[in-house]
């Protein structure tokens, strides 16, 4: 089992990884470990590096880091919804993104339900829970001003996803919110935008709508083997880096838009979905996106979000405080690439 090791003393060549990582351009966990933020280094240690040692959550939830996060919670379990999140639908649906986005921070954090603040959260997103296990609160219309007509699949997959991250499997209310995305999905064994986009089963799904659907399957300690979870994978898998069949997102450009922390479906989304539900190397598809994954790895060592292409700091101040500024961001996507690349090999 991998332990945390002391950083070594100036001077020492570096020691080259094995395995996985060496497969790399540059190995980043030094960098990573050397550069990042205390809760950052936490989850390095936990979910990437196996280090038995690493801090537990009462430990975590003293970061300056994580306090500071943590303030910005109203009693009532929400967070301020930020602008991006404004202008997707009423403020009820902005308020249960920003809080689910922040939820999703927590369990990335480390933190789990026997925490407060992440308790308090999930009891906010899960209080808007209709009979038929949809969140009312994550429902849109076909426009953002629109009034909402339908709960979004797509929403609801990412809530049930960062709830079961968040420890929450086996609560009855995530029962009957997966009972709602298995009663909306397309025939074809995916999802699309129901009640907005189409009304018909027979249509072909979305690849942005399953991809954040399938969230919900790979953060399941349950389900995440089930066929209903493998047949979406599998026809995601044949989605990769291809427009979609609807207009949202249509694009094949935005499968190479990366986002930090995740939103939208992209190409690194997706397939640490299809990868948690099993399908592996066998598979076309997989070895395609692990291959345009691998190949986004910057000189530097980081992954950075966005498009392809980001450059090196170079010697203009404008361009190097640019760079800086973007750092903190790669640091956590990093962290999520080399979980899901480790997983992949």
């Amino acid at each position: 089992m991998n332990r945390l090791t002391p950083v070594p003393p100036p001077g020492t060549p570096p020691r080259f990884p094995s395995g996985w990582r060496a497969r790399l351009g540059r190995d980043p966990v030094p960098i990573l470990l050397r550069e990042g933020s205390k809760a950052l280094v936490a989850r390095v240690r936990r979910d990437l590096i196996d280090d038995e040692e690493a801090p537990k959550a009462d430990e975590v939830l003293a970061y300056p880091e994580v306090k500071a996060f943590l303030r910005k919670q109203d009693k009532s379990g929400a967070f301020p919804p930020k602008p991006p999140e404004k202008t997707l639908g009423s403020a009820k649906f902005g308020r249960a993104v920003a809080t689910l986005r922040a939820l999703e921070r927590m369990a990335d954090f480390g933190l789990r339900k026997s925490e407060a603040p992440v308790a308090r959260a999930a009891d906010l997103l899960l209080s808007s829970q209709d009979k038929d296990g949809g969140l009312g609160d994550l429902a849109l219309g076909e426009t953002p001003e629109a009034r909402a007509k339908a709960v979004a699949v797509h929403f609801q997959g990412w809530a049930l996803g960062v709830l079961c991250r968040a420890g929450y499997d086996d609560d009855p209310r995530i029962e009957r919110g997966f009972r709602f995305l298995l009663a909306n999905r397309q025939a074809d064994g995916g999802w699309a935008w129901r009640g907005v986009r189409t009304d018909s089963a027979a249509r072909p799904s979305s690849h942005l709508v399953t991809g954040m659907a399938l969230r919900a399957f790979a953060a399941s300690p349950s389900r995440r083997s089930s066929r209903e979870a493998r047949r979406a994978a599998e026809l995601l898998a044949t989605r990769f880096l291809q427009p979609d069949r609807y207009p949202d997102r249509k694009a094949p450009s935005y499968w190479e838009q990366i986002g930090e922390p995740r939103f939208w479906t992209d190409v690194l989304d997706a397939l640490d979905g299809v990868t948690a539900v099993g399908l592996g190397k066998e598979n076309s598809g997989v070895r395609t996106a692990e291959a345009y994954v691998r190949g986004r790895q910057n000189p530097d060592g980081l992954w950075y979000p966005g498009a392809p292409g980001k450059p090196e700091a170079g010697v203009k101040p404008a361009a190097a405080a640019a760079l800086a500024k973007e750092r903190e961001p790669a640091r956590w996507l990093t962290v999520r690439v080399l979980i899901v690349l480790r997983r992949v090999n």
